[in-house]
């Protein structure tokens, strides 16, 4: 009768040799709970969320000091929209709450000067992004900026800045002028404030390791909360300019 009593050696011999089996299991699965958490956890609605996307060489949204600035740009979103709600009387409403509910940075390393494979697929996937209306506020190079004018797929912030909502500083808005277009291409004779510089917003390296130089920060027409975006934009700016440069012309 064989002897299937288990002593140490055996145990040794077993772990020994099926320490690759072990291994796969456990990639296996940390796969599947992956999985399940990136289809289970719960992400709001598109008309209660705002996502900024980071696009460029390289940026962190892991960081804590990115998670700080996450939070408090998502804690002035909805001051923002509790005083807008307040001022119609919309809060009074039974089982009100702030619409505003979740506040992402989302990176796409992408450099549109680079002829690699990584650019190349990178660009496919900014293309898919505008096509799926992701996001609500893009910051992004000067090049893929004024590659995407004409498509009118940007909100026109000239009468932000002229309430008060949008603070442009002291930049040159000559920079960030261009041509208005119709949803057909076509020129309409007028001419309207699309982005504002970023350089000076060197914060945003500290805490996301993002190079702000020669980027601007836009805001998207398919946003479901384009006030709300505007207001976030905002308060990047008081966040993350630095107060040397605060009072300095944006090139």
């Amino acid at each position: 009768m064989p002897n299937t009593k288990l002593t140490r050696d055996k145990l040794k011999n077993h772990f020994q040799y099926g320490k690759m089996i072990y291994l796969v299991i456990l990639a296996v699965a940390a796969l599947i709970g992956n999985l399940v958490f990136t289809i289970t956890v719960y992400h709001a609605p598109n008309e209660r969320r705002i996502d900024i996307e980071l696009i460029g060489i390289y940026a962190d949204a892991s960081t804590p000091a990115a998670q700080e600035a996450q939070a408090h740009l998502l804690a002035a979103g909805q001051d923002w929209e509790r005083a807008r709600d307040a001022a119609s009387g919309a809060d009074q409403a039974e089982g009100y709450e702030v619409p505003l509910q979740e506040l992402d940075f989302l990176v796409l390393q992408y450099d549109p000067e680079s002829s690699s494979e990584e650019s190349y697929y990178a660009a496919q996937k900014f293309m898919v992004m505008l096509a799926a209306q992701e996001g609500d506020i893009y910051v992004l190079s000067r090049s893929l900026m004024t590659g995407l004018i004409e498509q009118n797929i940007f909100v026109p912030l000239d009468d932000y800045i002229a309430s008060g909502a949008l603070d442009p500083g002291d930049r040159n808005l000559g920079r960030v002028t261009f041509d208005a277009y119709d949803d057909e291409g076509n020129a309409t004779g007028e001419q309207h404030i699309y982005a504002l510089q970023v350089d000076t917003l060197t914060g945003m390296e500290d805490a996301l390791a993002y190079n702000t130089e020669n980027k601007y920060a836009v805001v998207m027409q398919f946003s479901q909360n384009q006030d709300t975006a505007v207001a976030v934009l905002q308060e990047m700016i008081d966040l993350f300019e630095a107060p040397a440069q605060a009072t300095e012309a944006a090139e």
